[in-house]
């Protein structure tokens, strides 16, 4: 009785030798155990399995070795284990497995060899294993697979070959597979495969492709999977080449689909109103500045003008997009592939990226005019018109070449012909795909240059409201200090839309740039937040904020009725008043009066938030500088 418990107890202790930091097995370890059916040998830094381990007439079923240092098999290690139906050798040091070695597991059902370091696969290296069913080489390092390899399986139903170094499938790779159902191939470099690779497969009801570098094959390919129910791909519009079958994912990339270009009714509603907030907007603007009359600072309309202009590109690359969605409604995949790699596409990308390059730089050279302006209002000569205008002609000229780059021939081997073509709304945000073609060149547009532009405006106008703070603190009127509220208040708005722009742009692209892998749900919602909403704040934020809610603005619209209403009345003039003879267009729009001596006139241009200047009017009995208007 003793005897028979210390027997057991040894055999109960040997099946589950896991973490025993055991360096090796000794021959005939294992020989007088005959009943033993499972044995888990894990964790363990075992580095050589060697050959007369088991007993001749044993009754092992389950065999598990993962997490050792294995890195060589004796060819007669298994030699007795003709019962054994689950083999694990994952997560060891394989470099090669002999199909000598394994032949003698006839009623082996199961083997997993994840995590190794094998290869090569062909004939030598899988024997006849006529009851196996699954077979695991995922995590190893193959390159190829010689066709007829798994000639000998013929009962094999799922194949897991994730996670390798494949780069091209031949025909006859899946020879003798013709039980398989579930084939698994993520994570691969397969950048092709013959179009009958798959003959001889016809009953694979689910195949997963994702996260390899092929974005298009001969729709041949899958012709022979009739019962394929699942596949799955890194794009929606994958699916084009595999009509037939009845779920294939992902059914969207957070902003089109395979029905429509903008996938629902929230997007293609904000699209619209987006495109239509931009356009109107900033054609105000530019109305108003144009047709407004001359005004007292003629460098700050200039570059309010050509803010407008650029903000307007923006509004009209939202609209392009909203007709594209309306004309491909329902039908988006068919025409994805046409779409995307269209004149009218490569138009979009070039318009978004103008758009937000230009402002980008002419926010910042409006935010350095006011701040010189403001920190040194005396010192500091104004820029004529001319030199204002070159300045914006070089500005203009290189958003421009940084748009098109990625258009010419000469790029074309490093952006690939898809760089703005990467998605439906033609806009090389590079989030799903960070290390896509010409990765580098997105994070100069999206990180680097708007994160530089960010800084310096912040810093501008924190230094900007500290200026106006120091310059006023002497005053104790209750005018001077609402004035300096709203000045304050102003900017603090502008820093603020700036940050929503650019600041989510910038996190999200590092974050992706880091190898996060968030939700996939997430993924969709970021990129259609981005696309749609984040990225064309500014162009319909921007008019609001420099033009239409200042007091010049303000001014120019009721000169403007008022000079309508005017013109429709008789002239009348008593040589001391002008009447509705008077065009509006002819008053000046300065703030200070024009009888004023010049030598009680500062420029201070603290209320260029506004599009204009402020006069400091001295006094003998005053020492505040007060503005006239903010």
């Amino acid at each position: 009785m003793e005897t028979f418990l210390v027997h057991f107890i040894f055999i109960f202790l040997c099946s589950v030798l896991q973490q025993c930091e055991s360096r090796w097995i000794e021959r005939g370890t294992f020989r007088s155990f005959t009943t033993l059916r499972k044995l888990h040998i894990d964790n363990n830094f075992i580095k050589i399995l060697p050959d007369d381990v088991f007993a001749v007439n044993n009754s092992l079923e389950i065999l598990t070795l993962r997490y050792n240092e294995i890195s060589e098999l004796h060819p007669q290690v298994f030699q007795q284990l003709g019962k054994l139906l689950e083999l694990d050798l994952s997560n060891n040091e394989l470099s090669s497995i002999d199909a000598a070695t394994l032949q003698t597991l006839s009623r082996l059902t199961y083997l997993n060899l994840r995590g190794n370091k094998i290869s090569l696969l062909g004939e030598n290296n899988i024997p006849q294993f006529p009851f196996l069913s699954t077979l695991n080489l995922e995590n190893n390092l193959l390159e190829y697979i010689v066709p007829g390899t798994f000639a000998l399986t013929p009962q094999l139903q799922n194949l897991y070959l994730s996670r390798n170094k494949l780069r091209y499938l031949t025909n006859g790779t899946f020879d003798g597979l013709s039980r398989l159902l579930a084939l698994t191939l993520v994570g691969n470099q397969i950048g092709g495969m013959d179009s009958n690779v798959f003959i001889g497969t016809g009953n694979l009801t689910s195949l997963d492709f994702r996260g390899n570098r092929f974005n298009k094959f001969d729709k041949k390919v899958l012709r022979s999977l009739q019962n394929l129910k699942h596949i799955y791909f890194d794009s929606f519009e994958m699916c084009i080449f595999a009509p037939h079958v009845r779920v294939c994912e992902p059914k969207s990339d957070g902003i089109s689909s395979q029905e429509h270009l903008l996938d629902n009714l929230v997007l293609r509603t904000s699209v619209w109103i987006m495109a239509s907030v931009g356009c109107v907007g900033n054609v105000m603007v530019l109305l108003g500045r144009f047709i407004g009359g001359p005004t007292n600072n003629v460098v700050h309309s200039l570059y309010i003008k050509n803010l407008a202009l650029s903000d307007l590109l923006m509004g009209i690359y939202l609209f392009a997009i909203a007709s594209v969605d309306y004309r491909y409604r329902g039908e988006y995949l068919q025409h994805q592939w046409r779409w995307r790699h269209s004149t009218l596409c490569n138009i979009c990308g070039f318009l978004n990226t103008l758009s937000c390059e230009s402002s980008v730089l002419i926010l910042s050279l409006v935010t350095w005019d006011r701040f010189v302006s403001v920190t040194q209002p005396l010192a500091r000569k104004q820029p004529s018109p001319r030199a204002a205008s070159f300045t914006l002609i070089f500005l203009w000229t290189l958003a421009a070449i940084v748009a098109t780059i990625p258009l010419t021939s000469v790029g074309e081997e490093y952006f690939g012909n898809d760089f703005y073509g990467s998605n439906g709304v033609c806009l090389p945000l590079y989030i799903h795909n960070p290390f896509a073609k010409g990765w580098l060149y997105s994070i100069l547009l999206f990180i680097c240059v708007n994160a530089l532009a960010l800084l310096f405006i912040c810093y501008a106008y924190s230094r900007m409201i500290r200026e106006i703070h120091k310059s006023t603190k002497a005053c104790r009127s209750t005018q001077q200090s609402q004035d300096r509220d709203k000045v304050a208040q102003r900017f603090g708005i502008i820093v603020l839309t700036d940050c929503l722009c650019w600041v989510p742009v910038i996190i999200i692209k590092v974050a992706a740039l880091s190898g996060m892998q968030p939700s996939e749900t997430y993924h969709r919602f970021v990129y259609a937040t981005l696309a749609i909403y984040v990225m064309p704040i500014n162009s319909a934020l921007n008019p609001i904020l420099y033009t239409l809610t200042t007091t010049l603005f303000k001014k120019q619209i009721k000169r403007f009725f008022d000079s309508c209403l005017r013109s429709r009345r008789p002239c009348h003039s008593d040589g001391l008043h002008n009447s509705g003879c008077d065009s509006g267009y002819s008053h000046s729009l300065s703030l200070f009066p024009k009888r004023e001596s010049a030598r009680k006139i500062l420029t201070y241009r603290v209320s260029l938030i506004q599009g204009t200047q402020t006069s400091l009017t001295t006094t003998k009995n005053s020492s505040c500088k007060r503005p006239t208007a903010v």
